[in-house]
């Protein structure tokens, strides 16, 4: 008998909101992977709070006791919303009325009749509810996504709060229409919450999307403007006037320089100006205030290292945002116009191993601003503009050699830079390289790039075609990769994005293959996707037993549409992956005959417990053997990575 009632009271309507709630406790947990501020979290357990409340006033239906959790949820709820916005008053005094009516209403449930209608009690928890508007106030702060949730939900949240107050304090929240329609809407207004924020997570993806394609359409048109300068007799002016031009049409700038240091003088001078540029510095008193006067002076300006706004980026070599309005702002004052007032400065060094060349500066005049996008993309710019700029300078050094060698040793410089100096560390891994090219300019590349301490992403690819062209294929590929894989995603979608971001861009003769491997040694993942390169090898510590990882796919740069996919691999101490270039199984000896996955897999079997850069070297070694007094036709590369103890 007692277990019918029990199922009596189960049934009906309180199951209906037991699934409500358990819907709402799945998409907020779900949602919590993506939540960096514990909102999600918050939710969820303020969802779990409802399933636990439904589940106990089936059981005791005391009305106080259902009114004291009320004005619990709505002060929980206010804190959940404003914890982001960190309006710790606001919430204190909301907290300090719900918990003096909490304490009336328990001591009614239980203790005595303080002959007040326990529905008009619970019209404290108003206060709560009203004060979930507060971050209509804070508009300009609401730069997170949590934030965001609580801006978008405050109008349709704190309605529905307060139509849930009311109704219940008018009708009684025993009655059969608010538990039956009122308290379900209100659990759909929540559900509505989880939406809100998929959708703003939606559009952050997509607004992270649009912000690499156009950083890559940057860097393309800077690539481009600078490659086509180099053929130019007056080519090293020409990078400059296109480079400066360039970094102002992405930034939305009124105006811009480029700066390049002379090293023996310790001076850094204007070496092209575009648009209007009022100064960051002070002008002489004595120069006539005319746009043709101030051009004049800004395009023949000279700073001493250390001088100035300008001489201080070109000295340090460290970055700089200003606005006028700043406390302190070292912008000058040079006069009443527009064009004489800079309104908002951003200036970025410009670096080649570690040697500061000169600067970008770029300004808005009048009350113009710039915003945080801006100024990484002027350090995007200035950043891979450094590389053009010094590449000037060597080819300025070759300009008397042949037209031949000047583009194969313009082509070699540029490889000679996007290859690492030296192979970061990876907390967890060991790496080993060999490389040898063909013809003195290689058209392979290798990279490790560290995404995290314990994790990182490892390419090897193989352009095709030599010289200059290839080369500026390999600056874009580095480019773009150094660009995204800071994110998130796997590694197949960064091969879709890469090849979306040269596609069209590069002639089909110079394709690209492309291998990633993403590595993670807190749990020893690695996940691969493959461009048309060779298949990855996997060798195991324990038996020696060779894997080959391969995905049928094509190179990147032919396809727009182009899908890929990604394998899983789990690697334990000692386990080896192989990342290599065709030069290398394709290497043939003087009978004609071919290197092999099968020579290539046995050196790395035989030596599979010594460190990588020892088994790459045997590699290589044991290639050059089979090859003997036959003359190379492709380049080769091998990238060996170990998995050590975390």
């Amino acid at each position: 008998m007692v277990w019918d009632s029990i199922i009596q009271v189960l049934s009906g309507p309180l199951l209906a909101k037991f699934f409500l709630t358990a819907v709402l406790i799945g998409v907020f947990v779900f949602l919590r992977r993506k939540d960096t501020e514990g909102a999600m979290t918050g939710y969820s357990l303020l969802a779990g709070f409802l399933a636990l409340r439904d589940l106990i006033f089936a059981f005791l239906p005391n009305v106080a006791l259902f009114n004291a959790s009320d004005l619990l949820l709505f002060t929980c709820l206010l804190f959940i919303g404003l914890k982001s916005f960190r309006l710790g008053w606001f919430f204190w005094i909301a907290a300090i009325l719900d918990g003096s009516a909490l304490v009336f209403l328990v001591l009614e449930a239980f203790f005595m009749d303080f002959g007040f209608p326990p529905d008009s009690v619970r019209l404290v928890a108003l206060v709560p509810a009203v004060l979930l508007l507060l971050p209509l106030l804070f508009r300009a702060e609401a730069d997170t996504s949590t934030r965001r949730l609580s801006l978008r939900s405050a109008i349709p949240l704190a309605i529905g709060s307060v139509a849930y107050i009311i109704v219940g304090s008018v009708i009684g929240t025993d009655h059969a229409l608010f538990r039956m329609l009122v308290i379900p809407a209100f659990y759909g207004l929540l559900f509505g919450l989880a939406l809100m924020f998929i959708n703003i997570l939606q559009n952050q993806l997509i607004s992270a999307v649009d912000y690499y394609e156009e950083s890559v359409d940057s860097l393309y048109d800077l690539l481009l403007s600078t490659g086509t300068a180099m053929r130019s007799e007056t080519f090293l002016q020409e990078v400059a006037d296109n480079m400066i031009r360039t970094v102002v049409e992405r930034t939305g700038a009124d105006g811009g320089v480029l700066l390049l240091a002379d090293e023996f003088e310790e001076t850094v001078s204007v070496r092209a100006l575009c648009g209007k540029y009022p100064p960051p510095f002070k002008l002489p008193e004595n120069l006539p205030r005319t746009q043709e006067s101030v051009e004049s002076f800004v395009r023949h300006a000279r700073f001493k290292l250390g001088e100035g706004i300008l001489g201080e980026v070109s000295r340090t070599g460290k970055h700089v945002f200003l606005s006028k309005s700043d406390t302190g702002s070292p912008l000058p004052d040079n006069g009443d116009e527009e064009w004489l007032r800079a309104s908002a400065f951003i200036a970025s060094p410009l670096i080649v191993r570690d040697r500061i060349i000169g600067a970008v500066s770029v300004v808005k005049s009048g009350v113009g601003s710039f915003s945080e996008r801006d100024f990484d993309r002027c350090k995007l710019l200035a950043n891979f503009g450094s590389i053009a700029v010094a590449n000037s300078f060597s080819f300025l050094e070759a300009s008397e050699r042949s037209d031949i060698e000047r583009e194969a040793d313009m082509a070699a410089r540029i490889q000679s830079n996007l290859m690492p100096k030296r192979i970061p560390e990876v907390r967890g891994f060991s790496f080993g390289v060999f490389q040898s090219s063909a013809r003195g300019v290689c058209s392979d590349y290798y990279d490790v790039i560290p995404t995290s301490t314990d994790k990182a992403v490892l390419v090897v690819g193989d352009v095709a075609g030599k010289g200059v062209a290839a080369s500026i294929v390999l600056v874009m590929v580095r480019a773009i990769l150094q660009l995204i894989t800071a994110s998130t995603k796997d590694v197949a979608t960064l091969l879709q994005w890469v090849n979306r971001g040269i596609i069209g861009k590069v002639d089909l003769d110079h394709y690209a293959t492309l291998c990633l491997a993403a590595v993670d040694s807190s749990s020893g993942a690695v996940e691969l996707a493959n461009a048309g390169h060779q298949p990855s090898l996997v060798c195991r510590a324990t038996d020696g037993n060779l894997e080959a990882v391969e995905s049928g796919s094509i190179p990147i740069g032919v396809e727009r549409g182009t899908a890929y996919a990604s394998s899983h691999v789990v690697f334990g101490e000692g386990d080896l992956l192989v990342l290599y270039t065709d030069g290398i199984v394709e290497t043939m000896n003087s009978q004609g005959k071919q290197y092999g996955r099968k020579n290539l897999g046995a050196v790395v079997q035989r030596f599979r417990e010594l460190a990588p850069s020892v088994i790459a070297e045997r590699i290589g070694k044991d290639v050059m053997s089979f090859e003997g007094p036959a003359k190379p036709h492709d380049d080769r590369t091998v990238l060996v990575m170990k998995r050590s103890k975390a």
